[in-house]
């Protein structure tokens, strides 16, 4: 934004008698041309005790209508404006359970076509989504769970989606043998948990209630923890909060050329959205989980409410008031000047 786009005319037809300027100026010098405006004078006392002058001032018709330029431009009510806007948002609380098991190494994710470009992490993939999604999100409250054989808190619920993109960088797989397995069913409570304890301290100062959403990013099968999926689906579903579980990867998926031997449990994880009414998406390429990431977006809109003014400040006073006080002076100053002798 320029600096001139903060200022405007009211009534800006007036500045059409600018025209009338340098007509009043080729007047003023044509033969004759000293009568164009006539007004009492005290010239005479400035003549007395001084030489008269030779000749007139050869620029005097020329400043009298050029006094006039800020008198026109104050007609037509200079303003300064500045816009201001209220927003109002209602956001959804979301909680991203992302699977950091170490079958997520495996690189099986094109980000085009495969004959052009080396396969990608899933992993990889799934936090490049993750953080597009978060930056189409800047009303909602935004937290993460990792999870691997038990669910680990990466970032607390919040606003501060820098910080929050940030965390999710510094992400890491569990190679721990001992953390090995899948556990679906602890890191949905682990989410939900997180999300029903902000929802109750949101309510103590807020009492209109949000969405609650999980968006589970997983490549197989629960195999640990001591809940099964379907349990926790049912936990969650009470408290009303969605899951939307996405299946990523290829199931002939390997790792360093390895069969994973993982099984993909479509549906369960197609039984975990319908118990808490969320959708299943599946995904075996970067375009498949962006898409999926997409409709996520799509279906959790947010209720967004824009107030917009503008404030104006007048300023035609400055400008009438130059005008008024340049064109005193010029009288002023012609009144006590000697006149020419003839």
């Amino acid at each position: 934004m320029s600096f001139l786009d903060n200022y405007d005319f009211g009534e800006p037809w007036w500045l059409l008698l600018l025209l009338a300027v340098p007509l009043l100026m080729f007047l003023g010098y044509r033969k004759g041309s000293r009568s164009w405006l006539i007004y009492p004078t005290l010239r005479v006392l400035g003549t007395l005790g001084l030489k008269p002058k030779d000749r007139p001032f050869q620029f005097a018709p020329l400043i009298l209508p050029l006094m006039l330029i800020p008198a026109i431009i104050g007609l037509a009510r200079p303003q300064e404006t500045r816009s201001r806007t209220s927003r109002t948002a209602s956001g959804i609380d979301i909680i991203i359970a992302l699977d950091v098991s170490y079958s997520m190494s495996t690189a099986d994710f094109y980000e085009s076509d495969r004959g052009m470009r080396r396969p990608q992490l899933r992993i990889n993939a799934a936090k490049k989504i993750i953080t597009e999604f978060i930056d189409r999100r800047p009303d909602d409250r935004i937290g993460i769970v990792s999870f691997a054989a038990r669910p680990y808190t990466v970032a607390p619920i919040t606003l501060d989606h820098q910080i929050l993109e940030y965390t999710l960088r510094d992400v890491a797989l569990v190679k721990d043998r001992t953390e090995g397995g899948t556990a679906i069913g602890s890191a949905i409570v682990a989410a939900g948990d997180r999300l029903e304890t902000l929802a109750r301290d949101t309510e103590k100062k807020d009492p209109k209630s949000k969405s609650k959403v999980i968006v589970l990013v997983t490549d197989g099968a629960s195999n640990s923890g001591q809940l099964s999926p379907i349990e926790a689906a049912g936990l969650v579903a009470e408290l009303g909060i969605k899951v939307y579980p996405v299946g990523i990867g290829t199931p002939q998926g390997r790792i360093r050329g390895v069969n994973t031997g993982q099984e993909f449990d479509t549906e369960t994880l197609k039984e975990i959205a319908k118990i808490t009414k969320g959708d299943y998406y599946r995904a075996r390429d970067y375009l498949g989980l962006r898409e999926a990431f997409k409709s996520i977006d799509d279906l959790e809109k947010i209720e967004v409410e824009r107030k917009s003014w503008v404030i104006r400040k007048e300023l035609y006073f400055w400008f009438v008031g130059a005008s008024a006080l340049l064109i005193l002076g010029y009288l002023s100053v012609s009144a006590f000047n000697p006149p020419p002798m003839p």
